[in-house]
Order: structure tokens, then sequence, then C-alpha cells
């Protein structure tokens, strides 16, 4: 039978969880998440309005690019789009070149709800990092995306 180890050896173990990074990313989204209702208009998440960005940015695009583009998966694309389709905020149709492929416009309304949660993202993101002077923004910023990034490649 194995043997478990005691509450000092659990202690030791564990005790500097709340350094780790996993912890502290956490902790950050958590803090981003609770200035995103406090800062962002209406009922949209944070992925809605990537997505809102994405095609804002790019024009009418596939699901499979809007995914790319936004780091979501091809579920939750399509289960975002359905729901947003249904609030009018972009419009679905199958690709008239491949009707496997499912094109994503935006619409009117979602144009109109992208560009008014822009500038309460801009200053949610102010918020968050309120405590960091410039050089230290610029470089949280530069790490995340690097981390991100290595991720996206493995």
């Amino acid at each position: 039978m194995p043997s478990t180890p005691g509450n000092g050896e659990i202690r030791a173990l564990i005790g500097g969880y709340a350094e780790t990074p996993g912890f502290l990313i956490r902790r950050a989204h958590q803090a981003h998440t609770q200035l995103w209702a406090e800062f962002v208009p209406g009922d949209i998440t944070g992925s809605q309005y990537a997505i809102l960005a994405a095609l804002a940015a790019h024009g009418d695009l596939d699901q499979a690019s809007v995914g790319r583009l936004t780091s979501l998966d091809r579920s939750s694309v399509a289960e975002l789009a359905g729901r947003m389709a249904g609030r009018g905020l972009i419009q679905r149709r199958a690709d008239p070149r491949d009707a496997r492929r499912r094109m994503l416009h935006l619409t009117a309304e979602g144009a109109r709800t992208a560009a008014e949660a822009a500038p309460a993202v801009q200053r949610l993101g102010d918020r968050l990092l309120a405590p960091l002077d410039e050089g230290e923004r610029v470089r949280l910023l530069d790490l995340l995306r690097r981390v991100a990034d290595a991720a996206d490649s493995s």
C-alpha cells in the first residue's frame, strides 16, 4: 500500500501554489471578468466582442478564420455565432463557393455594438493595468503574447 505524505510534506509540496503562474493568471482573469461586468455596456461577452472586433477589422470571414483570429475553438465559434445571429449582431450564411463553410458578416447592429463597447474595453484595460507603469505594461503585454503564441504553436 503506498504511503501518503504527512501534513508537513503536503504543505511543503503545495505551499507555494499562490505564486504559480496558473494561480496568478486565474486571479488576473477574475479581475478582468469583474471589470468587464463593470465597464462594458450591454450583455456582450469578451468572446462575442472578439468576434465582432475580428469581423470589423477583417470584413466577412468564415468561422474557422474567426476561430484562428480570436483563439476560440470551432465549437465555441459555432455556438457563439448562433447566439449572435439570433441577436442580430452578425449574419451567418453558407459560402457560395463551398457550402460546407459558414461565413460570418457583421450587421449594422453588430458594428454599433462593437463601436459602443470599444471605449469601455479600452478603459477596462487601462484600469486593469493601472498598478503598472508604461514600461511594465508594455513588457507584461509582450510576455503574455509570447506565452499565448507559444501555446498556439504547440
